[in-house]
């Protein structure tokens, strides 16, 4: 009878040890499923706001201000605005005020997403993205999450919804050794020649086709030592006969405006 209780004590407690080394790695699965989970949704995450991050042509946001709402102005009109935002633990990305589709699934929830602009003149704005991402469980045994903190910076060319300003004043547009391309295909540069819809111009300033002088914009200028060489078409009345003038210096250092009629 004895032997008979010791043998099932000892059979017992083989038993629980079993369970217990069961239950163990039941919980390392478990973490190691709950941790795939956030790191695999993490990194997603990262990939897809870095891309339109680098894609956009401008962060609209104040610069080193903390926002849960990144909002990107983008060169393809499909996309603009594109707008990546958290909402009840879910990040979604919105473009052209179309419907939000969510950045992330249901196995993991993220408490806290921040998005922050940095400038970097004369170089391109910056993007530091700070954001938390925990496995979606009421167990605590699988509870698993990590934040990550990165800086993005822009690399596309740059569209502009505004008006442009300098950081500073006053700074060049472009230098010789980097000069623009064709500006809209009509403006042209060749060395420190200017070409209007002549693509290779050879004088300071070349026109493919007329040019008109309009007097609309203002009244004709003082003819002095500032105004000399200026050319000015004299607009007159209906029933007279319009006038050019030009701004010339006399021998004896006086100026005036000489009149060319046309008959």
């Amino acid at each position: 009878m004895i032997e008979l209780l010791i043998a099932t004590a000892i059979f017992t407690m083989v038993v629980i040890a079993v369970i217990g080394i069961f239950v163990e790695v039941l919980g390392v699965q478990g973490k190691q499923t709950s941790s795939a989970a956030v790191n695999e949704e993490s990194q997603a995450l990262l990939q897809r706001i870095q891309y339109y991050v680098e894609l956009s042509s401008y962060v609209s946001s104040t610069v080193d201000v903390s926002t849960s709402t990144l909002i990107l102005r983008m060169p393809q009109q499909a996309i603009d605005p594109t707008v990546i935002s958290l909402s009840g633990g879910v990040v979604y990305l919105t473009q052209a005020s179309g419907t939000p589709t969510a950045l992330t699934s249901n196995r993991v929830t993220v408490p806290s997403l921040s998005f922050t602009r940095h400038a970097n003149p004369p170089g391109h704005d910056s993007v530091s993205v700070a954001f938390t991402v925990a496995f979606a469980t009421s167990n605590i045994k699988q509870a698993f999450s990590q934040a990550l903190q990165t800086s993005i910076t822009r690399v596309s060319a740059a569209n502009f919804d505004s008006a442009i300003y300098p950081s500073s004043s006053p700074l060049p547009l472009g230098q010789s050794s980097g000069l623009w391309s064709p500006i809209n295909g009509v403006l042209y540069f060749q060395n420190s020649n200017v070409g209007v819809g002549a693509a290779s111009p050879q004088q300071p300033l070349e026109v493919n086709g007329g040019v008109r002088l309009n007097t609309a914009v203002g009244n004709k200028p003082g003819c002095n030592s500032n105004s000399r060489g200026t050319l000015f078409f004299n607009e007159l009345a209906t029933g007279a006969t319009d006038t050019i003038q030009l701004c010339v210096e006399y021998p004896n250092g006086t100026y005036n405006w000489v009149t060319g009629a046309f008959q």
